[in-house]
This record gives C-alpha cells, sequence and structure tokens, in this order.
C-alpha cells in the first residue's frame, strides 16, 4: 500500500492524505445521523402515545364526571337485580313479603340449587303454593315481575276451592359473576346508550329486600351461670 503511494504524484498524494479524514468525519457523521434520526422518531412517537393517553383519561373523566350519579345508583341497582351469587333465599323473602302485603299465604316453598350456564348468566327456580282471593293472587303475580333479584314467573296453575284460589307457581331468577378485571386505565370509554340508561332506571325502579339486622346481646346481658347452678 505505501509502495503505491510513493508512485503516486505528490499532489494526488496530498489529496488523499487531506481527504482521508474528511471520509472518516463522513462516516461518522453518517451513523450518528442514523442512531440520532432514530432516537428522534422514538420520541417523537412516545410524545404522540403520551398525548392520546392524556387525551384518552381527559375524556374518561369528563364523561365518568357527567355519569358519577347515574352509576353509582346503578351499580348499586344492578348487583341487587342480578346479583353474583344464588339469589334463592333472597327471592323467597321478597315473595313472603310481597305475599303478606297482599293477603296472600304462601306455603310449601321449594328451591332448586343455582344452575350455572356457560353463558355466564344462570338460574335459580322456586316452586311455591299461593292461597287467596282471586285478585289478592292477581296483585300478588303482577307485583313478581317488580322485585329485586329480577324474577319471572315460569309456570302457573290455578284451582278453585270454596269461593277462594290456590295457585302452584313457578319462578326463575337469574345471577351472574361480577367481573374479574378492570379495562386498562388508557383504554376508551363511552358513554352509556339510551337503552343502558334505561335499564338502570328500570333496575333502580324494582322493589329492593329489606333485610333485618340482628344485634348481638352486650357482654352485661349474657347470663354468667346459664344452667342456674
Amino acid at each position: 500500500m505505501k509502495k503505491l503511494l510513493d508512485g503516486l504524484p505528490e499532489s494526488f498524494r496530498r489529496t488523499i492524505s487531506a481527504g482521508i479524514p474528511l471520509v472518516v468525519v463522513l462516516v461518522l457523521f453518517i451513523s450518528v445521523g442514523k442512531f440520532g434520526v432514530s432516537k428522534v422518531i422514538d420520541i417523537r412517537s412516545q410524545i404522540k402515545s403520551a398525548q392520546f393517553t392524556e387525551s384518552v383519561l381527559a375524556q374518561k373523566l369528563n364523561l365518568l364526571k357527567n355519569i358519577s350519579s347515574v352509576v353509582s345508583v346503578g351499580a348499586v341497582s344492578a348487583a341487587s337485580a342480578v346479583p353474583d351469587s344464588d339469589p334463592s333465599l333472597t327471592v323467597i323473602l321478597q315473595l313472603k313479603t310481597l305475599a303478606m302485603q297482599n293477603g296472600v299465604v304462601v306455603s310449601a316453598i321449594k328451591s332448586s340449587s343455582g344452575m350455572e350456564s356457560s353463558s355466564g348468566l344462570n338460574q335459580a327456580a322456586i316452586s311455591f303454593t299461593a292461597d287467596g282471593v282471586r285478585s289478592q293472587l292477581f296483585d300478588f303475580l303482577t307485583g313478581i315481575a317488580k322485585i329485586a333479584p329480577v324474577t319471572i314467573v315460569d309456570k302457573i296453575q290455578m284451582n278453585e276451592t270454596f269461593g277462594s284460589e290456590e295457585a302452584d307457581i313457578g319462578v326463575k331468577s337469574y345471577w351472574a359473576g361480577f367481573p374479574k378485571t378492570m379495562p386498562s386505565v388508557d383504554s376508551p370509554i363511552s358513554d352509556l346508550s339510551q337503552s343502558e340508561k334505561e335499564t338502570l332506571s328500570e333496575m333502580s325502579g324494582l322493589i329492593q329486600p329489606t333485610f333485618t339486622l340482628l344485634s348481638l346481646p352486650k357482654s352485661s346481658e349474657v347470663n354468667p351461670n346459664p344452667f342456674g347452678q
């Protein structure tokens, strides 16, 4: 290589010697430039993603502010209308309360174990006998559609005896497991549709079950000698 350069004219050798640093600088500039351009593109992509996330979060915040009052009430009503476990006991309580309000006597109550479905919507079947005046029975049957959890009359057989009606009734109620996961924070959401708002309104209008909270006796009320010895 040295012999080759020595054989070249002096002016050409000087040109090559002066051009080598320029070539090195040019190669470094191209290499660093490619790296810099890729970094700039990556940063711009991150900025764009952050701006999109910020926009989604702002939209969520604004939407949640507008529907918070509806959702807070609707969530409780929805959980009561379609609970996450077998609602048989609650439905029986509701049926007894409704029967008492309408002057109907309910007896021979039977409940099947909750039937799980692959669709996620499970059902429980309850059968019973109701006795009363026809008009009272009709009011009672009409009221079943208004109680929570959601309950529908599946079958009914009525017999008249001594001026009163006896009805063998079967109803079904439903339950479904609550979601196990939450959507990601930066996933977009949409406002409730009109039909969804109407459904929540209907659920909020259902007659909610009333439970009696039993109080435990205070420590001073406990008989220290319950056997009288």
